[in-house]
């Protein structure tokens, strides 16, 4: 979870009543007509952990039928326009947290401690439509602009970071604060009624401060823990480096791993930037963007080893590599195949040299590098790789729908060396006139299967200088049962499991533990 910073949703309040009393003030005096639209949700969410054993093991110091998360919250949505050329949205979320962290006396003297809350803002921004020509529109302030055609999954859409701390709510991003603007001519080749050629529009995002993706709690142990560390080795020094580490803390050993983060600087030279254009041609949807800015997820630069055998530290810089993406994607739905849909995305990832330095001269015994080589080593050589998803959706009866994937890397996945494969395929089934519908979403990693040394290590040369572990395969299975007794009301009951031995993608505790939830909500 976020730390709570009660200081900021105290100001958060007094932002949003200024903002709310001058939007009053415009409706009250100006001479063109507003209108307001609004809608909102309660819910509620509670969840509990489900894991032990081999192929569904616990994450450390969590263990099964902990609580989880156990919060209530209220989403609205205001959308303003006002003489018909400039449109308002607001969406804010305030949600309760049942935490259970309550350690000291001085908390019970807190209202804040004793009740905590967050509030999120997803969208907060103006747009000027019909900007001095027809379909140019701006937009100014907090969006949450997704690209791509895939769902859930998308490589090529990467201005917003995205929030994966909510295994339940996967796809989501964090709102980020942008200039947008689009621009849609009325443009057609064909016939009027019937063009082989159209929707044609052009959009442009500068995004002027980088922010980092939300991470889940378990995320931390992919640095912390000397097992995860040489699990993810992709060089001959780190590889050492974790070997050794693995082998002290067999032999009773404390190793103490720090991470810091470095992110970009707060300056416009380090803002991102977004080009796209898009079209319909013969009825599939195709666009070409660019991006240029920062990937989301953190990667380790430096490591600096200092202690013994006995006590180990190591204090780990972490920073976000700068990349262009260049993507494609189309989408179309096949009349000739019953609706068949389809759509494709492929994203073009370059970048610079990536080193891993390593200090290990104040480490005892290793000032000569005489334990584990120190410096730089060339993680990740210059150049691109490619993320890319393709799938299917199809509804065989009004009942019944279907939705299958391929992935060519996961989301927190960068570089050409750890890249891995993917399948996802859910279903759903409706049931009593829509009141009941049974779901259930899967993803598979495929393993990766090549020769081992005694190091563990694939002997298998990636043709960048780095050798990749073998890995079994890993799955998660996220069944739902949906109950809605009437318009605007749902109860849901269900699980998102994790199946797969510690060493793998889905098995590591870095993914967090197997979840059992229930969630309950009503609309308005």
């Amino acid at each position: 979870m976020r730390a709570i910073d009660m200081t900021n949703c105290r100001h958060r309040h007094f932002i949003l009543a200024g903002i709310l009393s001058i939007f009053g003030a415009l409706s009250a005096n100006a001479q063109v007509e507003a209108d307001f639209r609004w809608k909102a949700e309660i819910y509620t969410d509670i969840r509990t952990t489900l894991c032990g054993g081999e192929l569904a093991p616990c994450p450390t110091d969590v263990k099964s039928l902990d609580y989880e998360r156990f919060e209530t919250g209220i989403r609205g949505e205001v959308l303003g326009k006002y003489g018909g050329w400039v449109l308002g949205k607001a969406q804010l979320d305030l949600l309760y947290l049942e935490t259970g962290n309550t350690s000291s006396f001085s908390e019970l003297l807190d209202r804040n401690a004793l009740d905590p809350f967050r509030i999120e803002s997803r969208a907060l921004f103006v747009t000027f439509t019909d900007a001095g020509i027809d379909g140019f529109d701006i937009s100014l302030g907090r969006k949450q602009l997704v690209w791509g055609a895939s769902d859930k999954f998308r490589p090529t859409s990467n201005l917003v970071p995205l929030d994966v701390q909510d295994p339940l709510a996967f796809g989501d991003t964090v709102a980020q604060e942008m200039l947008h603007i689009r621009y849609s001519p009325y443009v057609f080749g064909g016939d009027e009624d019937d063009p082989w050629f159209q929707e044609l529009f052009f959009e442009f995002s500068w995004v002027p401060i980088f922010k980092p993706a939300w991470l889940p709690a378990s995320a931390e142990i992919a640095f912390r823990d000397v097992d995860e560390q040489f699990r993810n080795a992709r060089t001959p020094i780190l590889a050492g480096m974790a070997r050794d580490q693995v082998g002290y803390v067999q032999q009773g050993a404390t190793v103490n791993v720090d991470p810091r983060i470095i992110r970009p600087d707060y300056d416009i030279e380090h803002s991102m930037l977004g080009a796209r254009m898009g079209f319909n041609l013969g009825g599939i949807d195709m666009s070409f963007s660019y991006f240029y800015g920062y990937d989301d997820f953190p990667r380790a630069e430096s490591a600096v080893v200092t202690g013994n055998t006995i006590d180990v530290n190591v204090d780990l810089t972490l920073t976000y590599p700068k990349v262009h993406v260049i993507g494609i994607d189309m989408a179309t739905s096949l009349d000739f195949m019953d609706g068949v849909g389809l759509w494709a995305e492929v994203a073009f990832n370059i970048h610079d040299d990536l080193y891993i330095t390593i200090d290990g001269t104040e480490f005892a015994g290793n000032r000569d590098g005489d334990v584990f080589k120190n410096g730089p080593e060339l993680e990740l050589e210059k150049g691109f790789f490619i993320k890319a998803t393709v799938g299917m959706d199809y509804t065989p009866f009004p009942w019944w729908y279907l939705n299958i994937q391929y992935l060519r890397g996961f989301v927190d996945e960068f570089g050409a060396n750890k890249l891995g494969d993917y399948l996802v395929a859910g279903m759903d089934f409706k049931m009593l006139q829509n009141k009941l519908l049974l779901r259930i979403f899967g993803i598979v990693k495929f393993p990766v299967t090549c020769d081992t040394d005694t190091f563990g290590l694939c002997t298998e040369d990636t043709g960048l200088g780095a050798r990749r572990r073998r890995e079994d395969a890993s799955a998660a299975i996220f069944p739902q049962i949906v109950v809605a007794p009437v318009n605007g009301a749902e109860f849901t009951v269900g699980a998102f499991l994790y199946f797969g031995a510690k060493n793998t993608k889905f098995g590591s505790p870095t993914t967090g533990a197997s979840t059992v939830f229930a969630r309950a909500r009503i609309l308005f």
